[in-house]
Formats: C-alpha cells, structure tokens, sequence
C-alpha cells in the first residue's frame, strides 16, 4: 500500500489545464458594455476567440505605435495634417473657420472675401 507522500506526488494540479500551454499569461481587463459588444462582434467576424482578438488589438497598437516613431509623428500630427489636407479656412470676422474643400464656398478661402459679397 503506498504511503501519504506518494499520493500527494502523484496528485494533479486543481482546475483545468491551461488551453494554450507554458508561456501563455492570463490577465484581466475590465471595459465597457459597448467596447465588449463591439470587440465580441469582430472576434465572431474574424473568428477569433475573444482573448484572441483581444491580443490581435493590442499587436496592432503597438505596431501603429513602432511605425509612427519611425515616422517621427502623432496621431495628433497625422490627424491635423489630414483635416488640413481636406479643408480649406475661410476668414471671418469672428476668426477662421474650416470648412470642407469640396463645399462650394471653399474657393472665397483663397481670396478671403468671406462676408464682403452681403
């Protein structure tokens, strides 16, 4: 009959073995109902697991993050130079006010005669 300390060598681990194996973490994220909603939705889109789309969005910030300090700029930069790229100001008298290129009284920003054809 074998004794108490061979039993216990043999005895298993609690719980339920790990899914992905060693060198997997488990941590913890708390979020709101509508970023869960929406995080759920493009797993079940890309099937992926929830934890594995979660991973996917952290690899995706951190390589967004490596290729704009390659870029030497911001997303701040980057947006202001794409809103600039798609508006034009228009001089008021109450200060400039940006407004779409596409919009029809885009061509007075070029010779500023916002407000002169009343």
């Amino acid at each position: 009959m074998p004794n108490a300390s061979t039993r216990k060598e043999r005895r298993k681990p609690p719980g339920r073995p790990a899914k992905f194996g060693q060198g997997r973490v488990t941590f913890t994220v708390r979020s709101t109902p509508e970023r869960y909603a929406q995080v759920k939705q493009e797993a079940i889109d890309a099937g992926r697991s929830i934890s594995e789309q979660v991973e996917y969005l952290l690899e995706q910030a951190y390589h967004t993050q490596t290729v704009l300090a390659a870029l030497r700029t911001d997303i701040p930069t980057l947006e202001r130079q794409v809103f600039r790229r798609n508006h034009a100001p228009i001089h008021s008298p109450h200060g400039d006010v940006w407004i779409p290129k596409k919009h029809p009284d885009a061509a007075k920003a070029s010779r500023s005669e916002w407000g002169r054809d009343q």
